[in-house]
């Protein structure tokens, strides 16, 4: 029988034990509940009971390998090597003491084709539930920057091609782009908790609208321990001097994802580079190569580009 609680814990079939259903288990954990069953298929740390009608329980011993995975894999463990840390029985406190072994493991690519395809035939269809269940699945491949760099950005370029090929149309196209910004807004949200360093502004310049990339470069700078403020899209001159002044900032990063956008972001660069003095000024994005003279151009990979501003910031 299910008793109060916060989770309703399940003690009825399991005598003395305690038993969550998956999406207890989700909110638990802070794994979705597609990539709970993702990772049972793929890696094998937990076996959930069964219900004589087939729902998986969670006990707590599960509850606590998958909070253990989950934070190795925001420390920048692959998903792969996290599992094998703890089914070799180690503890989340050696394990969590151990660096990040050997390098980031790349989605699987045949896999993450398959997925790029699939949000593709969802969006086409407008198919919100499709396109919710194929991004859980994406973001169990791997840490936030490399299913970023290795599979989320090249899904939105896909999807922007197969709009202008009429493959999908504007209400699908903007379906999967909401659906994808939620999720980012909430990673973002989630790495409030280390926000102690230098100060970043990141946002796009007047007119700009494009703020999907933007906006995981801000959130792979702020799981870094930089203090992102991210100001967002079409942010006039005026506002971005005004965003870089009332309080002391080490850096104003400005997105520049469209030929479109070269003009007033030069407009909005060289406004900052004369009225913000101390202020650097970075660039970053697909159009943002040879932009005005004077500021930091960041690399194309948005952990590397994350990664570049820290070891500007911190020397």
């Amino acid at each position: 029988m299910f008793v109060n609680g916060l989770y309703n814990s399940l003690r009825s079939p399991y005598a003395g034990l305690v038993m969550f259903t998956i999406k207890e288990a989700s909110a638990r954990t802070g794994i979705p509940v597609a990539s709970l069953r993702a990772w049972e298929r793929r890696y094998d740390i937990v076996t959930p009971r069964r219900t004589e009608s087939g729902y998986r329980l969670y006990d707590e011993q599960a509850i606590s390998a998958l909070s253990t995975m989950r934070r190795l894999v925001d420390d920048g463990w692959t998903p792969a090597a996290a599992a094998a840390h703890i089914r070799a029985g180690r503890d989340g406190a050696e394990a969590r003491s151990a660096p990040p072994p050997g390098t980031p493991e790349l989605p699987l690519v045949d896999e993450g084709k398959a997925l790029v395809e699939e949000l593709l035939d969802a969006a086409s269809s407008v198919d919100q539930v499709a396109i919710e269940s194929v991004l859980d699945r994406a973001h169990a491949l791997g840490p936030f920057e490399t299913v970023t760099d290795n599979w989320l950005m090249p899904a939105l370029r896909a999807l922007g091609d197969a709009w202008a090929s009429g493959r999908v149309d504007v209400a699908g196209e903007h379906a999967a782009s909401y659906a994808v910004m939620r999720r980012l807004s909430l990673s973002f949200a989630a790495a409030a908790s280390v926000t102690r360093g230098p100060r970043v502004v990141v946002g796009l310049p007047g007119g700009c609208h494009h703020e999907l990339g933007a906006l995981a470069f801000a959130t792979a700078a702020r799981r870094r321990g930089l203090a992102v403020v991210y100001v967002g899209a079409d942010l006039p001159v005026d506002s971005w001097r005004r965003a870089v002044s009332v309080f002391p900032t080490s850096m104003a990063v400005l997105g520049v994802p469209t030929p479109e956008d070269r003009p007033l972001a030069a407009e909005t660069a060289e406004a900052l580079l004369r009225k913000a003095p101390g202020v650097v000024v970075a660039v970053g994005g697909a159009q943002a190569r040879d932009l005005v003279p004077g500021v930091l151009e960041l690399p194309s990979p948005i952990s590397e580009a994350a990664r570049v501003v820290e070891a500007r910031l911190r020397g």
